[in-house]
């Protein structure tokens, strides 16, 4: 999960032990708040109940030496209080504790004020052992027997023993609270990325699948835009946007050059219709010439005119054939053809030619009879094409072979020759119309690279393909499977 995701994952997993901490910080003081709160509520009247059950406190007498021994005996009854007199200006003039215990001698009146009027628990005060942490106590008023107020009797609830005892297991509380909290938070996090992560990707599969669509639909405009579902975002929306202009530019270019390759296709028909008749017209004159001069001096010339006319007559005839196949005109008549028979057929046609020059033609059939449901016009030229590839890329003492054998498939045919062979960074390019590649050309021939083109739309009417092989300086072989009859 990579990119935007990834980066949404690594975020979310951030916050979501970020908001565990601060959860964990939050319940941890909600939970000493409320403690606290249950703690001083308990012991709210406890100062009031020391001095009230006390004589020397009720006379107003707070000496250390006096009450030390009362002091101490409520501490063994409550170690966890901790009691202390002051006077009225707050500083301590007894208490239960050792010397030297003490850090600071004096406390704050201001919290005993607000927590003797009243007000809402807890009430934080001043803890003379540790002054910078606040604790909760009990307070009540120290009088003497003419009534007026010499001091305060001061307790904090939760004494240092308390806290010593607090600290020591809080680690523990606080492993288990954050392993409570931490499951928590990712059972959430997990819920809320899934949600978050299926709005999100929602639209964007459903872009992703408009996108693959309009690909495979050949840039049909049908596969461009739509509502989108899940969460769009404002992105998305733009993304989409931009598909869909981008879509509508590709499709109307792909429209443009449809329309410019159908008259393309048009125009080379008709050109090439236009020069059948002058083309045959033209040598029939030839070969009449020929027939009644057959002693003229200048007869060469006139044989080369010939040739030649020949030559551009069979290029006009594979303008014609191409221009039909990519247009979808050409139909299929299939029947059974014994392939072997063909193919010797074939390569007798090309007997005269392989001769001159110097290569060796071969048909390999395993069994004669074997039969290939196929239309024999269409098959024959087929052969034919790539027999005549293979001669004129074959140098003199080579051999183009023939072969057919019964496959998995049905029919096997192949037609190898001993050639120049051809550049692999080539043969992806072989079956292109008026592709061809680098390497020796038969002098006088002509030849605009359809022949291959023609027999692989040839064998794609048939429902088959043709595949190549070919190694440089070695031979190139060429192989198509048909069914069998």
């Amino acid at each position: 999960m990579g990119g935007l995701f990834g980066r949404l994952a690594v975020i979310l997993t951030a916050l979501t032990l970020g908001a565990t901490a601060l959860l964990l910080h939050f319940a941890e003081r909600s939970e000493r708040q409320n403690a606290d709160r249950v703690q001083q509520a308990l012991h709210r009247d406890l100062a009031a109940n020391i001095v009230a059950d006390n004589p020397l406190l009720r006379q107003g007498e707070f000496a250390k030496g006096s009450l030390e021994n009362a002091f101490h005996m409520l501490m063994l009854l409550g170690p966890a209080f901790e009691i202390y007199a002051t006077d009225t200006a707050g500083a301590v003039r007894a208490y239960s504790a050792e010397p030297g215990e003490l850090k600071t001698m004096n406390i704050a009146l201001a919290p005993v004020r607000e927590f003797l009027s009243g007000a809402t628990l807890p009430v934080y005060g001043t803890d003379p052992r540790e002054p910078g942490r606040r604790k909760v106590f009990s307070a009540a008023p120290i009088a003497g027997p003419d009534g007026l107020r010499r001091g305060y009797l001061y307790v904090i609830v939760g004494g240092s023993q308390q806290t010593a005892l607090e600290r020591s297991y809080a680690g523990m509380l606080r492993q288990d609270r954050a392993l409570l909290f931490t499951l928590g938070a990712l059972l959430l996090a997990l819920l809320a990325s899934g949600l978050m992560f299926g709005l999100l990707t929602r639209p964007l599969g459903a872009l992703n699948r408009a996108m693959r669509a309009f690909r495979q639909g050949g840039l049909a405009r049908t596969a461009i835009g739509g509502p989108l579902p899940g969460w769009k975002s404002r992105e998305v929306s733009e993304l989409q946007q931009g598909f869909v202009a981008l879509a509508e530019t590709v499709a109307d270019q792909m429209d443009r050059i449809r329309s410019v390759e159908a008259g393309r296709r048009e125009l080379i028909a008709q050109i090439a219709h236009d020069l059948k008749t002058p083309l045959a017209s033209q040598q029939g004159y030839l070969e009449t010439w020929l027939l009644q001069h057959p002693d003229a001096g200048d007869r060469q010339h006139i044989e080369v005119a010939l040739r030649n006319g020949r030559q551009l007559h069979r290029l006009v005839e594979q303008l014609l054939e191409l221009a039909r196949l990519e247009a979808g005109q050409e139909s299929l008549a299939p029947e059974a053809v014994a392939v072997a028979e063909l193919a010797n057929d074939v390569m007798a046609e090309f007997a005269l030619e392989a001769e001159q020059r110097g290569v060796r033609l071969a048909v390999e059939a395993r069994a004669q009879g074997i039969q290939a449901k196929a239309d024999i016009a269409k098959l024959e030229r087929i052969l034919a094409n790539l027999v005549d590839n293979a001669l004129r890329h074959t140098d003199p003492g080579g051999e183009v072979r023939l072969s057919i054998a019964e496959s998995d498939q049905g029919v096997r045919v192949e037609v190898r020759d001993t050639g120049v062979g051809i550049a692999s960074e080539h043969l992806p390019y072989v079956f292109e119309p008026r592709y061809r590649g680098p390497g020796p050309r038969v002098e006088g021939a002509a030849n605009l690279g359809l022949g291959l083109a023609i027999a692989r739309r040839l064998l794609e009417l048939h429902g088959s393909r043709i595949d190549v092989d070919s190694t440089l300086g070695q031979g190139t072989v060429f192989r198509f499977e048909l069914k069998s009859a």
